[in-house]
């Protein structure tokens, strides 16, 4: 036989066994196979994002009011113990390095109730959740040895600027949609396409966070990052798993809350979705964001020794940190979908430059502004602009970061309503607001 026609004919019975094992697969099997977009994904772009805010946060110097300097707990009897800072760095001077294992997606709503606590092994673990970002990624915001390490071979200090700045880093990742290959079986089925899918759960899994200034008895503490050593560091992972005062009985039963730092919808935040796919070509955004770069705390607590230990962690927003090791519970996630190509934006007039003063958005039938990070967010400057939000109704909520200043906004000041239109698409739209 001719060499020519026996190559063809190869390919052609390959590509027939491919596609009959993808016919014989529930939905939500397709990305555990080595599918199409694995290869190149075209479709889905990942960010992820540090901050309170969406849009146009506030930069290292605004922050604390404008001063730059890292909020500091209270201390004293059943506080922290005192602390002995010296050379305290402002929080835009201080490195800050992140080693994040993986992000995931889950479309199974019931299995994932009180916090993934029903999930109680691999098995479990991989029926539950969509692998669509497994490749692990290192940011740092300065760079951690003279030789080449992971950070610097991967862009992660572009990563990490861009992970605090707005724009959101951007993590390689598997397209969940790629199921609607095998859409070609659901069609000559049923007569149409997959209509594609609601998530309810998203999850960033950190296996480091270190920032760059913890002291032991006033004395800099030797940690290591990527497997370099670092001075003057501490990976603060282990410090925010659990919340103060959680015993080690009760740490059996819980899933750390920094593996992953988990996002759930809100029965309220799925009415109007912003975490669905759906199914085609058109592209899309998967945000997942964290309040980091706002709510950075310096804390201490005692060690094994009776020395007092100082490090940056996360403002006490929920859960008071009084010397204990553990000081959990204080950091959010959010996750949306965003399709840009009919998505339209928002200006908000109103804003009074308040440093401790947000713009956050909402969909109109939540009702939570104070314990989940808004869908979007913006300081309350008077350029305020939010760059993509997909057609809908939504609440416009002045927040105001007053009870106890600590970088999260606490306070509801004031709030409004108003609609993105199906149509016409890529719009911008205004909305009055006086904040504060």
């Amino acid at each position: 036989m001719n060499h020519k026609y026996l190559s063809v004919l190869i390919l052609i019975i390959n590509l027939s066994i491919f596609l009959n094992c993808k016919q014989g697969l529930d939905l939500g099997e397709e990305t555990k196979l080595p599918v199409i977009s694995t290869l190149f994904n075209n479709r889905m772009l990942l960010l992820l994002k540090g901050t309170y805010a969406t849009d146009n946060p506030l930069d290292w110097s605004e922050l604390n009011n404008g001063t730059g300097d890292l909020y500091v707990d209270a201390q004293g009897e059943g506080l922290d113990p005192i602390m002995t800072l010296v050379n305290q760095p402002k929080a835009g001077n201080m490195p800050i390095f992140l080693d994040i294992g993986e992000v995931r997606i889950s479309s199974k709503f019931e299995k994932g109730f009180n916090e993934l606590t029903q999930i109680r092994d691999t098995i479990d673990s991989n029926r539950f959740w969509d692998f669509i970002a497994p490749n692990r990624q290192v940011f740092c915001t300065v760079t951690y040895s003279f030789d080449n390490n992971t950070c610097t071979e991967s862009n992660g200090i572009m990563k990490a600027y861009d992970f605090f700045n707005g724009i959101g880093a951007q993590f390689p990742s598997n397209d969940p949609s790629s199921e609607t290959v095998g859409g070609v079986a659901s069609a000559l089925t049923t007569g149409r396409y997959w209509f594609g899918r609601e998530y309810y759960y998203a999850g960033i899994y950190f296996r480091s966070l270190v920032t760059g200034y913890a002291l032991d008895a006033g004395a800099p503490i030797s940690s290591r990052f990527d497997n370099r050593p670092l001075i003057n560091a501490l990976n603060i992972v282990p410090r925010n798993n659990y919340v103060a005062g959680t015993t080690s009985s009760a740490k059996s039963t819980i899933v750390p809350k920094m593996f992953p730092a988990l996002y759930s919808q809100l029965f309220t935040q799925a009415i109007q979705s912003d975490m669905m796919i759906r199914d085609g070509f058109d592209p899309y955004i998967l945000e997942v964001r964290i309040n980091l770069k706002e709510n950075l705390m310096l804390h201490s607590y005692l060690s094994t020794r009776g020395t007092p230990v100082t490090y940056v962690g996360v403002s006490d927003i929920f859960y008071d940190h009084n010397g204990e090791g553990d000081a959990g519970g204080n950091i959010l996630t959010r996750a949306r979908i965003i399709y840009p190509e009919t998505a339209s934006s928002l200006t908000i007039s109103g804003g009074g430059n308040s440093l401790l003063h947000y713009y956050g958005i909402f969909r109109y039938h939540e009702e939570e502004f104070i314990n989940v990070l808004p869908l979007a967010a913006t300081p309350a400057k008077q350029d305020a602009k939010i760059k993509y939000l997909n057609p809908g109704t939504y609440r416009a909520v002045c927040l105001g970061d007053l009870t106890k200043q600590d970088g999260y906004p606490d306070t509801v000041v004031r709030q409004t309503t108003f609609t993105i239109p199906e149509y016409p698409f890529r719009q911008t739209y205004n909305v009055d607001l006086a904040c504060p």
